[in-house]
């Protein structure tokens, strides 16, 4: 392949853009694995480019003179990034959704997305998912806006070898990244990917390199934006869990140790409180304070496992510090978990 020139970077929390194309054309048709770029200061053209690209049912921009629009797209056929300007001027875009997975982020001027009644508005640095199955309506004031483009089969291909799956197609289900912290991780990972990835020519000549570049963008994107990805169950046959159980056990098994309960469980995996014990009694049949607990008993194992008690460790001391504080109570409910009691354990 060969390898493309460089394109201007995107900031942090943007990603890239691609022409659309619909569900069923493959995104190599529409995107060419090097760098593409075009730019004007005809407004006119600018608009004859940006419904050739976009699946536009409505657009109108006005601004004064000088005007200037410019797209840049690089990368390879599963992944891109693009940076897309439109300077001095007024944008408003009414669009079908696209056929590919896009995550955006502004990196000058304004820019506001109505889908489904909805209206969010973000700031530069805040990254952001482009609705997948929505049209959308986009208003830009003097915009520069950086985008990540991940072709949808090549993702869901690529669920598999996770042990994930999206039942009914892959699709975004929410604009916003699930954490502030998620969103820094994103955009950091997007920044290495341009400067590192797409902006090295030895690096764009190797499939192994671009093949862990589109991987990793692939797990960030899952982890950072809400979609429908649900992890695969077992050999026994085990239901799918979805995303909101998932960051739930995974908040619980990361904070076990710390001063927890169904509150900020429920605000980890950004549900209520009530919806998070709905989700725990039809995937688990079980409840969010149950996993604590269990998650709690395997910290104590670990520790009892570890312990040497001629230096004074006792199963008292390390289940207090695992938050049980009834010595008796640990013992049953750890003699159910492990088959054995905590001293026999200790003094193994």
């Amino acid at each position: 392949m060969s390898s493309p020139p460089r394109a201007a970077a995107p900031a942090a929390g943007s990603a890239t853009d691609r022409p659309t194309r619909s569900t069923t054309t493959p995104l190599a048709a529409q995107v060419d694995p090097r760098v593409r770029s075009v730019s004007t200061s005809d407004r006119e053209v600018a608009h004859a480019l940006i419904r050739k690209n976009y699946r536009i049912t409505r657009l109108e921009g006005e601004g004064p003179a000088p005007f200037t629009y410019s797209r840049a797209v690089s990368g390879e056929t599963r992944f891109a990034l693009c940076r897309f300007e439109y300077r001095r001027g007024r944008l408003l875009t009414e669009s079908d959704p696209a056929g590919f997975l896009v995550a955006g982020g502004v990196m000058a001027g304004r820019l506001s997305l109505t889908t489904r009644g909805h209206e969010l508005r973000f700031a530069p640095g805040t990254p952001f998912a482009f609705p997948s199955h929505d049209a959308k309506t986009m208003e830009s004031f003097d915009l520069v806006l950086g985008q990540v483009l991940l072709d949808r089969a090549a993702v869901e291909r690529e669920l598999g070898a996770m042990r994930l799956a999206a039942p009914g197609g892959l699709r975004s289900t929410a604009t916003e990244a699930v954490s502030t912290a998620l969103g820094r991780y994103w955009s950091d990972l997007v920044l290495h990917v341009h400067q590192n990835v797409v902006g090295n020519d030895a690096a764009m000549a190797s499939p192994l390199v671009r093949g862990s570049a589109f991987r990793s963008l692939v797990a960030a994107y899952l982890e950072t934006f809400e979609t429908n990805v649900v992890a695969l169950g077992g050999a026994d046959g085990q239901a799918p869990l979805p995303s909101t159980v998932r960051r739930a056990r995974e908040f619980i098994e990361q904070h076990a140790h710390d001063d927890i309960g169904v509150v900020e469980i429920a605000e980890a995996a950004r549900v209520t409180p009530r919806a998070l014990q709905l989700a725990f009694r039809r995937h688990l049949d079980s409840t969010p304070m149950a996993e604590l607990r269990r998650a709690r008993l395997r910290g104590a194992h670990g520790d009892l496992v570890m312990a040497d008690p001629t230096l004074g460790h006792t199963v008292a001391g390390i289940a207090l510090s695992w938050g049980f504080a009834h010595p008796g109570r640990f013992a049953a409910q750890y003699t159910v978990e492990f088959g054995r009691s905590p001293r026999d354990t200790l003094e193994a």
